[in-house]
């Protein structure tokens, strides 16, 4: 039988116990037998009892909880019970009783009584810290994992919008130099909140909304008027106290877009409504006759690491005419974070965001 060895915190618990009970039992001891023999007996009672606890508790608790035989798990009770009892009782009759030693099966099961009094509390405080131990080390691996898993998560996020948005900026500065300056400007502000971001696992609706703003002006660059962009938000909320997962709205965006077709005639529209409960992209089903390929991990990233971070799921409305994707937005404290979300109108320019707005 495997026993495992005590940390500092179970020795410190056991010293604490013995410095109460210790002195209670002395004293009782000492009425009856006087100094000497009181002495010898609570010595040999702290060792004793201590010894039978940890051997429960270290050893064959441990034991009963692994995939032991049960047979196994019985005959090592057996066996404790059997050595602790006969310790107990020839070790206090050599202290103190002057009868002839005799052996009774009573007088085992009365030894065996009485000793599981004498160590039970002692084994129940121990066996309790060692259950919250357990429970306390569970509960750190979990957030171990959690922390593994969301690290994970953020590594797989799409980065081909990079090389897209460049090969953007590289025809502007062949054909409009002024216009590649705004767009590099732009295109730095939406990689600033991306460094800023990127080992964070909650932003503000604000930042991810000033985020979305960046974001759709690259988009407008390279697909035109194809895709029109619409916001509702909810009046009076308070969008800087109120969280979402970082790249949110990029992905979704950037789903609709990869999956639908759009074209100057005909607009594909992609609204984008926020409440003070949830964020919701949506859009009509338009998809592209060249079949995109897809593995379908942006939508299951996203939904995985809502559930992690938020303990909620991410809720997918998918009809023949209609896509929506609606995420949980979280209450947070009051933060001092910049009020003013400006989003990009119809003409391109730059205006601050009523409750409903569209984006161009």
């Amino acid at each position: 039988m495997l026993i495992q060895r005590p940390g500092r915190s179970d020795l410190l618990l056991v010293l604490v116990y013995w410095l109460l009970a210790a002195p209670i039992i002395f004293y009782s001891y000492l009425q009856d037998f006087g100094l000497g023999r009181a002495t010898t007996t609570i010595l040999y009672t702290v060792g004793l009892d201590t010894l039978a606890v940890y051997v429960l508790v270290f050893g064959l608790l441990p034991l009963a909880l692994s995939r032991s035989s049960p047979w196994v798990v019985l005959g090592a009770l057996v066996m404790f019970i059997a050595i602790d009892a006969h310790l107990y009782w020839l070790g206090y009759w050599v202290l103190l009783d002057d009868k002839p030693l005799q052996w009774t099966p009573t007088l085992m099961l009365y030894t065996i009584m009485r000793h599981t009094q004498s160590y039970g509390l002692l084994g129940v405080l121990m066996a309790g810290k060692r259950y919250f131990d357990v429970q306390k080390r569970l509960l750190q691996t979990q957030q171990a994992q959690t922390q593994s898993e969301l690290r994970n998560l953020k590594a797989q996020l799409d980065p081909h919008f990079l090389f897209n948005n460049l090969n953007v900026l590289r025809g502007l500065i062949q054909q409009d130099p002024a216009e590649a300056n705004e767009y590099l400007n732009r295109f730095a502000g939406l990689y600033r909140l991306l460094v800023r971001n990127q080992n964070e696992d909650f932003v503000t609706v604000s930042e991810e909304l000033r985020f979305a703003e960046e974001y759709i002006y690259l988009l407008r660059h390279r697909f035109g008027t194809a895709y029109e962009f619409r916001l509702e938000l909810l009046p009076g909320s308070a969008w800087d106290q109120r969280l979402v997962v970082p790249g949110t709205l990029q992905q979704l965006l950037e789903n609709a877009i990869k999956h639908n077709a759009g074209n100057e005639d005909d607009p594909l529209v992609i609204e984008i409504t926020a409440t003070a409960d949830s964020l919701t992209v949506r859009h009509p089903r338009r998809p592209k006759l060249t079949a995109v390929d897809s593995t379908g991990t942006g939508l299951a990233n996203l939904r995985e690491r809502y559930r992690l971070l938020f303990d909620q799921e991410i809720r997918v409305v998918n009809t023949a005419a209609t896509f929506a994707v609606t995420v949980p937005v979280l209450i947070q404290s009051p933060v001092r974070v910049p009020a003013d979300v400006r989003f990009v109108s119809v003409n391109g320019e730059r205006a601050q965001t009523p409750s409903s707005h569209n984006f161009g």
